[in-house]
């Protein structure tokens, strides 16, 4: 479990980063089993978050030219990815900030090739999967050093106490925060930088950015998604089941209707 002293960090600056939590063999075989997932399933690659912001953050020259590549739930192809879903050591931290009983929610990988990796512009977590309280914490898993120049993550500390912040949105572009107040220019950050095998634990409500990676290497990081069970989805009915897997503790009994055959 997390040292007093890192659950009061989590809890003054809305993140925290545990050196090492992921052995080197658990890396490597992540690391080989998401490289295989990028080859065989997903190779294809994109330019990152369209919109607007992109003018704000990048050169003329650059704003489409950025990559990147993304895959969603690595679990639904490879079992070493459904098994760290429930890593003991990765539980018993989630625990450590959000009390005994953790729900899973999601696993995205977030991967910036090599020189000309996407940036992320400055947002919350929060508008992608909104839930009605700040009991949800990402997990971001890295497998590839991670020193600034790559664009690792970069924080504003303490912001998660404002909570939820209005987003920029629409289908032009994926929820971020608007430029002339947020910007890396206009708002102090905290580099994170991470060796392969670090987990950076942050709130859904903690501002956050990277730049482009610009190293001859790979950074790649995927985020897992963990909240308690009474914390639920906005816009879903109380009586609707919310059926992510348990991964620490119980769900308690009427915090939505048990499952049953039709």
């Amino acid at each position: 479990m997390l040292s007093a002293d890192q659950v009061a960090h989590y809890q003054s600056n809305g993140y925290v980063k545990v050196e090492g939590l992921l052995s080197p063999s658990e890396v490597d075989e992540l690391n080989g089993e998401m490289n295989w997932l990028i080859d065989e399933w997903w190779g294809e690659d994109s330019i990152g978050w369209r919109g607007p912001w992109r003018e704000a953050y990048l050169s003329e020259d650059e704003q489409y030219a950025t990559k990147a590549v993304f895959i969603s739930s690595p679990h639904m192809y490879s079992s070493a990815w459904s098994r760290i879903i429930f890593h003991g050591e990765l539980v018993s931290s989630l625990q450590s900030l959000i009390g005994q009983d953790v729900q899973w929610h999601h696993t995205v990988l977030h991967a910036k090739p090599p020189e000309i990796g996407t940036p992320f512009p400055m947002h919350q977590d929060y508008p992608f999967y909104p839930h009605d309280g700040p009991n949800f914490v990402d997990c971001l898993i890295h497998l590839d050093p991670t020193p600034p120049e790559s664009g690792c993550l970069q924080v504003v500390p303490g912001s998660h106490r404002d909570g939820p912040l209005e987003h920029v949105t629409g289908e032009h572009t994926r929820p971020y925060l608007p430029t002339d107040m947020y910007h890396p220019d206009k708002v102090d950050t905290v580099s994170v930088s991470a060796k392969a095998g670090d987990v950076i634990f942050f709130s859904y409500y903690t501002i956050h950015w990277s730049d482009v990676n610009r190293t001859d290497s790979w950074r790649k990081s995927v985020r897992i998604g963990y909240h308690t069970p009474d914390t639920r989805p906005i816009g879903k009915a109380a009586d609707e089941p919310n059926n992510n897997i348990m991964v620490g503790g119980t769900k308690q009994h009427r915090q939505e209707p048990k499952l049953t055959y039709r």
